[in-house]
């Protein structure tokens, strides 16, 4: 299997979304998306690629990947029923990863239906099957990119105040009401008065492995 590859551009062909890149004396077929086509320099520059291995019975088909993230989100797509990895890529092409995520996580369906190619049908099987499973991906990405959505600390917040706070975050990466008050409410109990001095990026982690057991 091939996970990443690093070479020199060949070709660029936005009509069919394909990028070769030569590594080794061997000329790389990659489909990528939009997005990742336009971030590939010109011919005979240098570029590296994430890649995943599509093994079929009639062909072995790469896939491309500008970064780590978008590759995890292919996969995570190509789980949903009938979203293929043509599907799968012609999303990714849609927004900016950062972007395609939160919308998914925020359940905008209509805002998927925009994508050429992307049915109703199709967006809301996306937004239903992975609408939980991408919190997790986004929280990944804020951090990383150095813009997590809360603070180490909550100054001069009691554990009421801190829970609050918690629960509003939570429900903004796409969660719902109910299991977030749960989860929250477990974690709160299992933390007793040790919750007062507790900071919130703790709390929401903690809280987000408890709402990712179920």
């Amino acid at each position: 299997m091939i996970g990443w590859l690093r070479g020199k551009v060949v070709r660029r062909d936005p009509a069919r979304g394909v990028a070769i890149v030569e590594a080794q004396g061997v000329g790389w077929e990659l489909h990528v998306s939009i997005q990742t086509l336009a971030g590939i320099p010109g011919e005979g520059e240098a570029v590296e690629l994430w890649v995943h291995t599509n093994v079929r019975e009639d062909a072995i088909q790469l896939f491309g990947f500008a970064s780590e993230r978008e590759k995890q989100l292919f996969r995570m797509l190509t789980s949903v029923p009938k979203v293929g990895p043509r599907n799968a890529v012609a999303v990714l092409g849609g927004f900016p990863v950062r972007e395609l995520v939160e919308c998914i996580a925020a359940g905008e369906s209509a805002k998927l239906v925009k994508i050429p190619g992307i049915g109703k049908k199709t967006a809301e099987q996306i937004v239903l099957t992975l609408g939980d499973k991408v919190v997790t991906l986004l929280e990944l990405m804020r951090v990383e990119s150095g813009a997590a959505p809360v603070q180490a600390e909550l100054p001069s917040a009691d554990a009421g105040e801190l829970g609050v706070a918690a629960r509003d975050v939570l429900l903004s990466l796409g969660w719902k009401l109910k299991p977030v008050d749960k989860a929250l409410g477990q974690v709160l109990d299992e933390l007793g008065d040790a919750a007062k001095s507790a900071d919130l990026d703790a709390l929401v982690r903690a809280t987000l492995a408890k709402l990712m057991e179920r």
